[in-house]
């Protein structure tokens, strides 16, 4: 399907092709390498940006929109996670976990939190989506991105898979960016 976008997309360290391992603070750089070698490519077109981050991809697309606002046309965030704290709660196999993750929230990555660094993104509209069939990530981290998300903003509940929405709603996805960035 062609709707005259243009992609840029790129590996983290440890994912797809590229080598290494990945860890928090490798993959905020590999997307802050990313995202300028895009600006650098995209300086002279008239195209708008679009930032559009899956799962964990989705807290350092807010990371990267918060820091370059004057850069960024829309926010897209497809089943994104709100933080590595709140993945942890949802995942510990015992409460004593759990409550460890709720009350130390320094022991987990603190560099971008989805749920809070939102709140800093002003203006730009954002398109937030997530699965009531999620499996992998909770649809509680969408909804709770939304409400940490100040206007322009809306909430698109899904029933796909996890970050299956372009794959299986592509269409309805198409129209729903293109009403961000007109």
């Amino acid at each position: 399907m062609d709707e005259g976008y243009n992609v840029y997309a790129a590996d983290w360290r440890g994912y797809g092709k590229s080598t290494g391992s990945p860890n928090y603070r490798g993959v905020l750089e590999d997307t802050e390498v990313a995202f300028k070698d895009f600006l650098d490519k995209t300086k002279t077109d008239s195209l708008k940006h679009i930032v559009y981050g899956m799962s964990l991809g989705g807290q350092l697309a807010i990371k990267i929109t918060m820091d370059n606002q004057e850069h960024v046309d829309a926010l897209v965030l497809d089943s994104a996670l709100e933080s590595a704290q709140k993945i942890a709660i949802d995942y510990a196999p015992f409460e004593f976990l759990k409550n460890r993750a709720r009350h130390h929230p320094e022991s987990f990555n603190q560099l971008y939190v989805g749920s809070r660094d939102i709140k800093s993104i002003r203006n730009i509209p954002k398109l937030i989506i997530h699965s009531a069939n999620d499996l992998q990530v909770s649809i509680s981290h969408g909804e709770n991105l939304f409400k940490n998300a100040n206007e322009p903003k809306t909430f698109w509940k899904t029933e796909t898979s996890h970050i299956m929405t372009l794959r299986d709603e592509p269409k309805e996805a198409i129209k729903r960016i293109n009403r961000l960035i007109q």
